[in-house]
């Protein structure tokens, strides 16, 4: 049966959310400060991402019903990986039984199929808001405190003794995850839980990951950016300051913590990930913050 309660509390949601829109507007026209200017830019992009959320009710309880669809697929797509093993396993008519690498392969090569074909599924249900962008960089995640509490020494104070404890966190993301890029069409992000679990994340993962790392230690200008490379692909990485020097930490790649650092032009000029140059910034975010480039 319809709901005209509800009905009329979204429509008045809807009605909050366009007049927060509007005011936002005026704000920004008279708005001198580029700092101000920027984030009264992201506020709006956020309203407007919660109002077209709201106002697409059938596409959640689609996507619901096209998730629940998914779930009966792996529970399919299971049982022949079982019936496999099992032909794998043994013997059939005196035949030699095929080789455990061989298994895998086909499960992966299965997985790959059923990923790619529910990959807008996926990204539909991963898709991050601004303000749940920002919440990623956790610095109250347990597993978060408790591994960056391994890296201060004992009586740790930020001014003296951050530098040694940013260098113990990159060089365990880099050294302890590792990086994996799967060749899919999908975007997620893996938990700190996950990701210390499994030992292992793509370059958002481990940028996010390490950042909160960073806020935990006390730097609260640590930033994830999200850059566009030459060959037109998306690469993170983090940026901080450490004692007005630049710093430009990429833990996917098994370089020195002061690799790329010094002055913040040279070293992006000078920085390149898999023989590709940084092209342009797409976005930047912390806890506090979120700057997209247009």
């Amino acid at each position: 049966m319809f709901d005209s309660s509800k009905n009329t509390s979204r429509t008045e949601q809807e009605q909050s959310l366009l007049h927060a829109i509007e005011a936002l507007k005026s704000e920004l026209a008279s708005e001198t400060s580029e700092t101000r200017h920027n984030e009264i830019e992201s506020q709006i992009k956020e309203l407007g991402i919660q109002l077209e959320e709201l106002s697409s009710p059938v596409k959640k309880v689609s996507l619901s019903e096209e998730n629940i669809e998914l779930k009966h697929k792996i529970e399919e797509l299971n049982k022949k990986i079982i019936k496999l093993e099992n032909e794998a396993i043994n013997s059939v008519n005196g035949q030699q039984k095929l080789d455990k690498r061989n298994i895998e392969e086909k499960m992966f090569l299965l997985y790959f199929i059923l990923l790619q074909k529910y990959a807008s599924i996926v990204n539909d249900f991963e898709k991050k808001t601004v303000g749940e962008l920002k919440s990623l960089i956790n610095a109250e995640d347990l597993s978060i405190i408790s591994l960056a509490e391994s890296f201060k020494k004992e009586d740790y104070s930020f001014e003296s003794d951050y530098f040694d404890a940013c260098r113990n966190a990159f060089e365990y993301v880099r050294d302890e995850i590792d990086f994996v890029k799967a060749k899919l069409n999908i975007n997620f992000w893996l938990t700190p839980n996950e990701i210390m679990k499994y030992r292992l994340g793509d370059d958002e993962d481990q940028a996010v990951f390490l950042c909160s790392l960073l806020l935990v230690l006390g730097d609260k200008k640590a930033e994830v950016v999200i850059a566009e490379m030459d060959d037109l692909s998306s690469h993170a990485f983090v940026i901080t300051e450490i004692n007005e020097k630049f710093f430009l930490l990429d833990a996917t790649q098994n370089k020195d913590f002061e690799e790329f650092s010094g002055d913040k032009k040279e070293v992006l000029i000078k920085y390149s990930f898999k023989n590709t140059k940084i092209k342009k910034f797409l976005y930047r975010f912390n806890n506090e913050k979120y700057e997209q480039f247009i």
